[in-house]
């Protein structure tokens, strides 16, 4: 199969308060959502009705089996999507003060899984066949993930 677009790089669970203008410390419910860009960058070209898929990493974990069936659920192929058992699947946390203050909290500790992406996993036929391969810089941060985004 060939991709209108594939991307790579950063998933999470994207846990947002139900409340509005309320610290974190304060809000009293959460909803969950699919998240991290390259992710939401599948998510909408798949909307589009582009074939699309992901090349990241999760945990092994609940969080990690939530992404693969929200992937799946928005028409995203997840075949590229695999756990690291070791390391939990990212959570971020975010306020909501509208306009325009959103902070962001990361946790991707130790190590966050989609760093753990290998050169010797990838479909290269995959990605060599895709009109469009679209991959954060995140990758770059640290091995193994820097030499498979190069």
């Amino acid at each position: 199969m060939s991709y209108d677009v594939l991307t790579m790089g950063r998933v999470s669970v994207d846990v947002y308060p139900h409340q509005v203008g309320v610290p974190l410390e304060d809000v009293e419910s959460f909803g969950k959502y699919l998240g991290g860009s390259p992710t939401n960058v599948a998510v909408a070209s798949a909307r589009h009705g582009h074939r699309t898929a992901v090349i990241t990493r999760t945990g092994d974990d609940p969080f990690g089996r939530f992404i693969h069936k929200a992937l799946r659920g928005y028409g995203v192929d997840d075949r590229y999507v695999s756990a690291v058992p070791h390391l939990p699947t990212p959570v971020v946390f975010c306020e909501i003060f509208p306009p325009d203050d959103f902070p962001l909290y990361f946790y991707r500790y130790p190590k966050a899984p989609d760093l753990e992406i290998r050169p010797e996993e990838l479909d290269h036929d995959a990605i060599g066949a895709a009109r469009i391969v679209w991959a954060t810089v995140t990758g770059l941060s640290q091995e193994p993930s820097r030499s498979a985004t190069l």
